[in-house]
């Protein structure tokens, strides 16, 4: 038989999942920054090797910050549906 958390513990994993959920938010945001920066700022002819790979990267680690907050605000509303089920 499985066993339902209490609200408070329901309720401090909700308090954690808003915060790291802000927390990529941000990051995901610096990310979006800092590659606009790099696009712009940089001539195209040091655009290339591992400066290129580089600014790929920063490009490619933006999307998964962003994804894994979208996945965190899935785990957000399961939470909120396993408080509403705790007696």
């Amino acid at each position: 038989m499985t066993q339902v958390p209490s609200q408070p513990v329901l309720q401090q994993a909700r308090s954690k999942t808003d915060q790291v959920q802000r927390d990529l938010e941000v990051a995901s945001a610096e990310l979006g920054l800092t590659h606009g920066a790099l696009e712009r700022e940089l001539p195209p002819h040091v655009k290339k090797g591992d400066v290129a790979w580089a600014i790929h990267q920063n490009r490619v680690l933006e999307k998964k910050v962003q994804q894994a907050a979208e996945e965190l605000e899935e785990v957000t509303e399961l939470l909120d549906q396993a408080r509403g089920a705790t007696p």
